[in-house]
């Protein structure tokens, strides 16, 4: 039995569904009513190496999932970020954060407090909680295991495990980052820019510096444009020429590694506010 799934699946019903095409009704359900369609997990893999922990950060602590097999991180994505449905998920997407994640499972225990209290119109008070989303909504990081952005070991400096535990680190201090801003500046909302930033929090809190030659070769940006398989396509509008964004990001990464070099060194999540505050990329 999947024990850490079964735990999470109290709180978010969702994860009971198979993600299917017709898993629609079913979702709606799960999130609006709290419903479990069944108790079974088995699309679920599970692993030992399988963790839940809060970890802290300078906004505060935050959840975060690791769950070691890719097959069950794309699930668990699809379940939650695309309501249940069988969507596509790159080999460079490895990580998600989501924010205001109903939590049925905090629901459930303020309604036992709220009749045992002597309360009579749960349905009122449902919508009251609800709106609390302090109280009733969850900040959940999903980390998964592999190389960061796909990008092979081959292409750093080094060994296929140093790489894989990197990359780990990497995820995690990226996701870290996207809380801090969106907890310190709630208004501040540059998606390209904030990738940026975050890969930049990554690798100075990971490797200990900001290599610029990675982290463009995490969004596929190259002097003359856009390299097929980068993460960049998936922050551009529709229709948007990735191309001259590449060459944007270009010129913007080797300022940040610039400010980077300039920056003390144990002083990341500073430098990561000053960049959000005085965004060199406006997108």
């Amino acid at each position: 039995m999947n024990e850490l799934m079964e735990q999470l699946a109290e709180r978010y019903p969702q994860l009971s569904i198979r993600p299917a095409g017709d898993a629609e009704d079913a979702y709606l359900a799960a999130v609006t009513a709290g419903e479990r369609t069944g108790s079974d997990l088995s699309h679920f893999i599970g692993s030992p190496e399988d963790w839940l922990r809060t970890v802290e950060t300078p906004a505060g602590p935050v959840e975060m999932l690791f769950l070691r097999e890719r097959a069950d991180f794309v699930t668990f994505l699809r379940c939650i970020g695309y309501r249940c449905r069988p969507a596509e998920i790159p080999a460079s997407v490895g990580a998600q954060t989501f924010f205001n994640l109903r939590n049925w499972q905090k629901i459930r225990a303020h309604e036992k407090e709220y009749l045992a209290g002597g309360g009579t119109d749960w349905d009122s008070e449902l919508v009251r909680f609800d709106a609390d989303k302090e109280k009733s909504r969850d900040t959940l990081i999903l980390l998964s295991r592999g190389p960061y952005s796909a990008i092979p070991w081959r292409q750093t400096v080094w060994s296929g495990d140093e790489w894989l535990r990197i990359s780990l680190d990497i995820r995690r201090f990226h996701e870290c980052a996207h809380v801090v801003c969106r907890r310190c500046l709630p208004e501040q909302k540059l998606p390209l820019w904030d990738e940026l930033t975050a890969d930049l929090t990554g690798l100075r809190m990971a490797t200990g510096h900001y290599d610029a030659k990675l982290a463009a070769a995490f969004l596929g940006v190259i002097k003359e444009g856009y390299a097929p398989g980068g993460r960049l396509t998936h922050y551009l509008a529709d229709g948007e020429d990735a191309d001259a964004a590449a060459r944007e990001l270009w010129q913007v990464i080797g300022q940040l590694a610039g400010r980077s070099e300039a920056w003390g060194a144990d002083d990341t999540w500073g430098l990561l506010l000053a960049l959000a505050r005085e965004p060199l990329l406006q997108r």
